[in-house]
């Protein structure tokens, strides 16, 4: 759970500083990243549940968190580019898509290996480790910035989401929703 969305969790830590370095207005923030935003993740989390009932949880983890993935090299194109306005819109919508839908992945996992008898209390806990990476990843992402800029600490962001790519293999194997459907 710590490892699923640490790249993510990374990626996301800095995004105004990061606009503002680029050079966009803190109006130009509050507009675009802030309505790309909120939309793109409610229609990655409705549609998130709908394609899970298709997928089953463990392979909507696999390919909701590759989209999550995926997105994390959005802000290394935004930050090789500079402040295209149309680019930030897109790069923050796409984010939050992949956010939402792996938000849902994840939060029907939580729900899925709860326990039935204890189930408020063990949900409030897997999702209290899952906040985990945030604190400890947003102490040390100004510093590995200042060291590395922007592009490499995005690309570094989307190495560091594998090893929670990798733990899906014994957590959420994809073959385990087949067999559970049989």
């Amino acid at each position: 759970m710590v490892a699923y969305k640490l790249g993510d969790n990374m990626a996301t830590a800095l995004a105004t500083p990061f606009y503002l370095d680029l050079g966009f207005s803190m109006t130009e923030i509050g507009l675009v990243a802030k309505h790309a935003a909120l939309w793109p993740a409610i229609a990655g989390g409705l549609l998130g549940g709908v394609f899970m009932l298709r997928l089953g949880i463990n392979r909507a983890l696999w390919v909701f968190g590759l989209v999550q993935m995926i997105s994390i090299l959005g802000f290394a194109w935004l930050a090789s580019v500079g402040p295209a306005l149309w680019l930030l819109a897109v790069v923050i919508a796409f984010e939050y898509l992949g956010v939402g839908l792996g938000t849902a992945a994840f939060t029907a996992f939580i729900a899925r290996e709860s326990s039935k008898a204890f189930a408020a209390t063990q949900f409030a806990l897997f999702t209290a480790l899952a906040a985990l990476p945030r604190s400890l990843a947003n102490a040390v992402t100004g510093f590995i910035v200042e060291e590395t800029g922007w592009v490499i600490f995005f690309c570094l962001c989307t190495l560091l989401a594998i090893p929670g790519m990798v733990t899906l293999l014994w957590v959420a194997p994809w073959q385990a929703d087949r067999e559970q459907a049989t």
